[in-house]
């Protein structure tokens, strides 16, 4: 609670909210002030903490790649491209979105700390230019090693397929989701040194010293979409 924190002499209270909780815009990117999902429980705590004694400071990540990520990110892409497999992306492939480096996010949070301009602050915590999903398979290739060439791109609609595409894909492709870390630049002085591609080099190497490229995995929704989309273009 943020009152046994002002108990103890705290001054400021970081919070690490989400971008989930922004609604759809027909005017991307998502940036700080645009309308949320009221419903969502990481709005309440936001609103919670802006009635609190103590000065908040929120942040919401969007996607993040990085070492113990709880959530498949980038590892998604490796496991079909280490394997030589398709890569089955849901739509035309062109809606975008946001990688951020869990790198950056560290340094954005510390920038805020006992940061009077931080104070009362939001900031979307995420990465400094969007990607599209087409665009992700090309830089995990590029990650690998792999020439685009010798990877096939699958886009399909997932209801023509038969497949539930939340279940099927583990990023939105609805809709242009992403955000701009506006605040933080104009705030904290936030800065980015490092390309996704560049990361996503590193998070290669991770992937391979893991033991995870060999391991053995079960792609039966993927195979679903796969044959699918070869029974209609044969059609």
């Amino acid at each position: 609670r943020s009152s046994t924190a002002v108990g103890q002499g705290a001054k400021q209270f970081l919070y690490v909210s989400s971008a989930g909780i922004y609604k759809p815009s027909v005017t991307p990117p998502h940036v700080e002030g645009d309308p949320v999902k009221e419903s969502a429980s990481h709005v309440s705590v936001e609103n919670y903490l802006r009635s609190a004694s103590v000065e908040e400071s929120i942040f919401r990540p969007q996607y993040i790649t990085g070492d113990a990520n709880n959530k498949d990110c980038e590892e998604w892409f490796f496991d079909r491209i280490a394997r030589g497999r398709p890569v089955p992306i849901p739509g035309d492939g062109m809606a975008t979105t946001n990688v951020a480096q869990v790198e950056d996010m560290a340094k954005m949070m510390t920038l805020a700390v006992e940061n009077d301009q931080a104070h009362g602050g939001l900031f979307n915590c995420v990465g400094d230019r969007g990607v599209t999903l087409n665009g992700l398979v090309e830089l995990a290739a590029e990650a690998a090693g792999v020439n685009m060439a010798d990877v096939k791109i699958i886009n399909y609609d997932p209801e023509e397929v038969g497949v539930e595409g939340k279940k099927a894909f583990p990023f939105r492709y609805t809709y242009h989701f992403f955000s701009e870390p506006r605040a933080a630049v104009a705030k904290l002085g936030m800065t980015y040194e490092r390309t996704l591609g560049d990361a996503l080099k590193e998070r290669w190497a991770a992937y391979k010293a893991s033991g995870r490229a060999e391991k053995d995995m079960s792609f039966e929704m993927d195979d679903k979409i796969i044959s699918a989309m070869t029974e209609k273009v044969a059609a």
